[in-house]
Formats: structure tokens, C-alpha cells, sequence
């Protein structure tokens, strides 16, 4: 859908919800699946014997909070959700993508682009229809934009990028009524969509890029709710329309979903009968599948790994992570009126060296080791390996810990030691910080409690907010409600990236999920010369990507904490199960070769 796939994510060690959110296609993968490695892990699995007619799919995603229904990519930020419902239709994305992350031709739609005219054509298919028999139209695909850009929807997805549509950002702050930039050759009711940009950007030709959207929102059925309450609608949480090869037969607030075929889905029929999403804790997973009883769980957390390698009836498969986890600091709050961050928190994290000097006295390398199973390693920078165009070990960032560094900077800056506490004091003020941790593994009381220990050894005193670790949820709700909460000071977040890494949607000065709310001008430019007519050259654009996160970790507004891989035990009587992110007719070929799972 955009620059990023604004998803949240529960844990640091989750499947990126681009996985399995393939949406079907009688056009295959343009990668021999079967033969890609993530590290040691294989990408797909190859079940020799054949899916039989009439198969039911039993799978959950891993999750200690509750999935959050809401069907509308422009409305939707929970990556348990957004697994969950990708047999629909992938929150009715419409193009589709090679491995590489490259628009192809064959999907629900095709784009074809004028770089000298600044114009994206759209076209959609014309057996593109909603699960109720109605054509998927020119004025689906641009009602999307109306969810996000009219502030009456309540959506937080707004960002600069969107602003390069002409006229979108007029119609976001109630200068028009139109979008001009976007309209329909053949009528609003038609399958053809031009969209005029204000720039061309290096990165357009590849999903995710954030400059235009990827989805649908089906108008006609969605047009009569009041926008107020679009997000807690039927008609978008339990009764949605949906484009994808199944269609949802039953939803369970916030514990699973129920699919069957739906019959006007475009592309090749499911072999499924039936496919039952639903959520499991944490603690329940490998008792569930020790069990049988779940073809696969997404989302197993890193420290599960030992117990579920050797599982008898299952084969792990893997993918590299396109997600970052990382540490935000809370320097400021969102202007709602204005749609910007501004930076204005009082705190001593606005001091680069008291933020610098918190980074490196954590020990990233000694938690990964111990918890992770080798499935995560200390990040240098903010842009994930799987994109290694972009990256360099020229980074230097916080992934060794040094506290030997940490005590000086804070010397350096006027913090003094008080022998007496322990803890730094400057201009009668002690160094005192509220930790906002959150819930995820069995691991993560203790990981927190382990760092806290780490800031105490540089006399920062650390406390946990309100004494605990947050529930997940709630926890996005107090970091992601504009305008910002004042009652905390460091969190961790992860966030799965989409196919395009530019952070332009993460961390520019308008970005709503910048939750640590800093604004910078050497961000901002170097966030636009990596979307800039410069970067049309890819030794450019490495450049300025490296740049960019160089300068990140100098500054340190946020801090990279690790990279991962994630991994996936699927039973060994699942057929056309892969976890290539080139595959776009995942749930049209997926199967099962028995309705009773392998045990062996």
C-alpha cells in the first residue's frame, strides 16, 4: 500500500505481514521458490503428494493480544489483523509484485507510468469484482484516498509523500472538495485511473514506494456510512466486501476468522474447502502444535525455536525479516491542526548526547545471543539486510555496547555522579527516565529489566511505566493517538516495512507514526534525496541511503536495536506452501494433501 506497511508489530521476533498476504493469480511466481534460502532455513516447502478436493486449513497467528478487525487498508494498523485476513485479498491490494518487489503485469490491476507527463495509469481488471458480485470501479480505487486524506475517516496513514499527488493535499485540509490529480478516462465507474504527480520518484516502480496506493475500498458499499463511523462499521470489521480468492464467512472479534471460496474471485479457484484463522498466545503455541492442531503458526517468537525445530510432522521454513525494531525517544508531540511533528518535549533525551550515551549502554549483542536462537543480530542501521542494495558495513551504529563511551559523553554534557544514589545529576535535576516496555515473549520482563540495569551502570535511573510492561494494544494506543503522550520517555517498536525501504512515511516531519515526534533538518533532506530525480541512479541512491542512516545514528532520535529472520513450522501434509515474497497466488495454490496432519 505505501513507503511502509505502517504496521506495528507485537514482538521482535514476527512475520512480516507481507508474507502470505499473496492474493492469488493464474500468473506464477517469477522465482523457483522451491530452491530459496533465507540463512539456513528453506523458503518453501515441496510436498510431493498432491492437495485433495474438499481441504480444510487449520493455522494461527501468534499474538497475546487480541486481532483488531478492520478490513480498510487505509484504516488498519495491526499486523495481527493484517496476516489474518490476507486470503481476502491482501486488504485488496491490486497489484502484484515479482521477488524483487517489482510491479509485474497479471494482478488485479496493471500500472504503466509517464515519466515525462508525471502520470500513473491504473487499470483495472475487468472480471476484477467484490465478493458480492459488484465490479471493482475507478472511484473504489480513489475513495482509498479519501479514507486517508479526509480527517473525518480518523485514518493516521496522511504523509508527505501522498502530498506529491496533485491536489490530494488541498483536499486534506479542506481547501477542495476533489482530488484534481486523480481522475477517471472511463468514468467513476469505469476500470481506468490516471493519477498526475507533482514529481516522479526513483522508487515508483516499486511496490510500497508510499506516492501512490496500492488497494482498494469498495465506495457503493461503504458510501452511506457516516465517516465518523466507517472504523467500527459492520460493513468494515465483521460484514466486509473483499476482492481475494476466499471471502470471510464468520469473524470473532479479536480471536479468529472463518473462510470459504468466494465465487467471484477473478483469478485461479482455491483448492480449499475452508481455511480457520485464528489467534494463540504465546504460551499455548507449541502445546498447539505438538498437538496438531494447526497446519502452520506465522509469528512464533525467536525463543520458541528450540522446542519446535525438531517437531515431529513439521518442516520449518524461513524468510529474512523486512521489518526494524528499534528504540524511539519521546521528544515531542503531533499538531493535529497542522499535521506535523514538532519537538518540543522537555526532557533531557533532547540533549544528542544523553541520547547517544542511553543507545550504547545497552548490550543488544549479549540479549540476542542469550533469547534469540541465532535468528537475530545487532542492527547497525535502519534499513534491513533483505534490502542490501541499500545497506553497507560502513555503518557504524549502537549494536556493541559501550559503557566506557556512554560515562563520557554524559561527563562531557555536565552529568554528574551523585555517589550517593548512583544515579547523574545536572542543575539540581536527577537523570531520570520512564521506560515504556512492552509485553511479548516469556523473555521480555526479563530483557527489560536487564537494560534497566545496563542504564543504572551509567547512572541514568530507569523506572518502567506504571511499574509493568504495557499490553500491546494498549500500548499503540498511547504511542500512536495524536497528539502524543507526555508520561514516557523510551520505547522499543518494530515496524514491518513494505517492499520500498525510503522512511519519507516513518520519519518526516508530517509522518504520524514518527511516535518519538523529532524534526530535523538534515532528516529531511536527506529523506528527499532519497526519493529525489538524483537517486534515479542506484549508486546514487545507495549512497544516500547510507548517508541517511549515518546520520540517524549520530543524531539519534531513534536507535537501530536488530535485525531478524523469521521462521514458520508448517506441517508436512500442507502442499504449495512458500514464503517467497514473489509469490502471488499463495492462497489459490496452497492446499492440504490430508485433513489429518503428519505426525511424523
Amino acid at each position: 500500500m505505501k513507503k511502509l506497511n505502517i504496521t506495528l508489530l507485537a514482538t521482535t521476533a514476527v512475520l512480516a505481514t507481507a508474507l502470505l498476504s499473496a492474493c492469488g493469480s493464474k500468473q506464477s511466481s517469477s522465482t523457483s521458490a522451491t530452491k530459496l534460502k533465507a540463512g539456513s532455513f528453506d523458503v518453501a516447502y515441496k510436498n510431493p503428494d498432491k492437495a485433495i478436493k474438499g481441504g480444510n486449513l487449520k493455522v494461527a497467528y501468534q499474538s497475546d493480544s487480541p486481532m483488531k478487525a478492520e478490513w480498510l487498508a487505509g484504516l488498519e494498523n495491526d499486523a495481527t489483523f493484517a496476516a489474518m485476513a490476507s486470503p481476502a485479498g491482501g486488504l485488496d491490494g491490486i497489484f502484484f509484485t515479482n521477488s524483487a518487489f517489482k510491479f509485474i503485469n497479471g494482478g488485479p490491476a496493471n500500472i504503466s507510468l509517464d515519466d515525462s507527463a508525471k502520470i500513473a495509469t491504473i487499470t483495472l481488471r475487468k472480471d476484477l469484482k467484490w465478493s458480492d458480485g459488484s465490479q471493482v470501479t475507478a472511484k473504489d480505487y480513489e475513495f482509498t484516498y479519501e479514507t486517508i486524506a479526509n480527517p473525518a475517516y480518523g485514518s493516521d496513514r496522511w504523509t508527505d509523500s501522498l502530498a506529491n499527488i496533485v491536489g490530494l493535499s488541498d483536499y486534506h485540509t479542506g481547501k477542495a472538495k476533489t482530488i484534481s490529480g486523480i481522475t477517471f478516462p472511463d468514468g467513476e465507474n469505469g476500470k481506468i485511473v490516471k493519477i498526475q504527480f507533482k514529481e516522479m520518484t526513483p522508487g515508483i516502480t516499486q511496490s510500497g514506494n508510499g506516492y501512490f496506493l496500492e488497494t482498494v475500498t469498495p465506495y457503493q458499499y461503504l458510501k452511506d456510512v457516516a465517516p465518523k463511523d466507517l472504523a467500527s462499521s459492520p460493513k468494515t470489521t465483521t460484514k466486509p466486501l473483499v476482492t481475494g480468492p476466499f471471502k470471510p464467512a464468520n469473524v470473532v472479534a479479536g480471536e479468529s476468522i472463518k473462510y470459504v471460496p468466494n465465487p467471484y474471485y477473478w483469478g485461479e479457484k482455491p483448492k480449499l474447502h475452508s481455511i480457520t484463522y485464528e489467534t494463540v498466545s504465546t504460551n499455548k503455541s507449541v502445546a498447539a502444535l505438538s498437538s496438531g492442531k494447526y497446519y502452520f503458526i506465522n509469528s512464533m517468537v525467536a525463543s520458541q525455536y528450540k522446542q519446535v525445530k525438531n517437531l515431529k510432522g513439521y518442516k520449518v521454513l524461513g524468510q529474512q525479516a523486512l521489518y526494524i525494531s528499534l528504540m524511539y525517544y519521546n521528544l515531542g508531540h503531533y499538531d493535529t491542526k497542522n499535521s506535523i511533528n514538532v519537538q518540543d518535549r522537555k526532557t533531557p533525551l533532547q540533549d544528542q548526547s544523553v541520547r547517544q550515551a542511553v543507545a550504547y549502554a545497552r548490550n543488544v549483542a549479549e540479549v540476542d545471543n542469550k533469547f534469540s536462537n541465532g535468528l537475530a543480530t545487532p542492527a547497525n542501521g535502519l534499513i534491513p539486510p533483505i534490502f542490501k542494495q541499500f545497506t553497507s558495513s560502513s555503518v557504524k551504529g549502537y549494536e556493541k555496547q559501550n559503557l566506557d563511551k556512554a560515562n563520557k559523553l554524559l561527563d562531557a554534557d555536565g552529568w554528574k555522579l551523585n555517589k550517593s544514589t548512583g544515579y547523574r545529576e545536572k542543575d539540581g535535576k536527577e537523570l531520570s527516565l520512564v521506560y515504556a516496555a512492552r509485553q511479548g515473549d516469556a523473555n521480555q520482563e526479563t530483557i527489560a529489566q536487564n537494560y534497566i540495569q545496563q542504564w543504572k551502570k551509567i547512572g541514568v535511573k530507569m523506572s518502567l511505566y506504571n511499574g509493568k510492561l504495557m499490553e500491546f494494544n494498549s500500548w499503540v494506543d498511547h504511542m500512536t493517538t495524536p497528539p502524543g503522550a507526555n508520561d514516557w520517555d523510551i520505547t522499543d517498536g518494530s515496524w514491518s516495512l513494505s517492499s520500498e525501504p525510503s522512511q519519507q512515511d516513518l520519519f518526516s516531519a508530517a509522518a504520524p507514526y514518527n511516535i518519538g515526534h523529532f524534526i530535523d533538518p538534515q532528516i529531511t533532506n536527506d529523506l528527499n534525496d532519497i526519493d529525489s530525480t538524483k537517486s534515479e541512479s542506484a549508486t546514487y541512491r545507495k549512497a544516500a541511503f547510507v548517508k541517511y542512516q549515518n546520520d540517524m545514528n549520530k543524531k539519534a532520535y531513534v536507535v537501530p536495536t536488530n535485525f531478524s529472520l523469521n521462521y514458520t513450522p508448517v506441517n508436512k501434509r500442507v502442499v504449495g506452501m512458500t514464503l517467497d515474497y514473489g509469490d502471488m497466488n499463495l492462497w489459490s495454490e496452497i492446499g492440504v494433501s490430508s485433513n489429518k496432519m503428519a505426525t511424523k
